[in-house]
């Protein structure tokens, strides 16, 4: 059971330190966490001006893991981590990819993310501590690998009905005698047939 912090008389939290959250298997040791998630199921309205509820899905956007709570000013090793797990970047120089531990994220099904948006540290106005507070963004999430393999699968049994393959332009989609691919390919030969 994770306990709260208090205060102790000299104005800093307790000794009780709060693991809510970790990342790749390294502890973000907070006090006074609070964790929450959030993600969007955006939808576009399709009624035009008829009283129909008809809309449109825009697919599953990622989830997003709002993380805030304090560190003390007699532990700076901690804050000084913090920023440097948000600054790491993989070897191509995306933004680091990490497994993500905690109780909320395991309920919404978020496995991996990225640090994303604003990173705030300011000091508390009472405590003496900062008030840190980030977002993690997922990455890789469910709908986003169960899309990929539908994509893979209709490729390898040649399936050109589904609307998210792209056929990629030939190569030589490059200008030739100073025409483009879609001068070349489309406008000629509607040209061609109009005489």
């Amino acid at each position: 059971m994770i306990e709260n912090s208090s205060l102790n008389n000299n104005g800093s939290a307790g000794s009780v330190d709060n693991i809510v959250l970790a990342l790749d298997g390294e502890s973000i040791i907070l006090k006074n966490p609070s964790i929450s998630a959030e993600y969007d199921l955006p939808e576009e309205d399709q009624s035009g001006q008829s009283s129909s509820t008809n809309s449109s899905e825009k697919g599953i956007k990622p989830k997003k893991l709002s993380v805030n709570g304090l560190i003390e000013y007699s532990t700076p090793d901690r804050l000084s981590r913090l920023i440097e797990l948000s600054y790491q970047t993989e070897k191509g120089g995306a933004k680091k990819l990490y497994r993500v531990a905690n109780a909320t994220a395991n309920v919404i099904n978020l496995r991996e993310a990225v640090f994303s948006g604003k990173i705030s540290v300011s000091p508390h106005s009472t405590l003496l501590a900062w008030q840190i507070g980030f977002t993690l963004s997922e990455r890789k999430s469910v709908p986003e690998k169960r899309e990929a393999r539908a994509q893979q699968r209709a490729v390898e049994n040649g399936d050109e009905s589904v609307g998210a393959i792209i056929e990629e332009v030939p190569a030589e989609h490059e200008e030739k005698d100073g025409l483009s691919w879609f001068e070349e390919n489309i406008l000629a030969k509607a040209n061609d047939v109009m005489g």
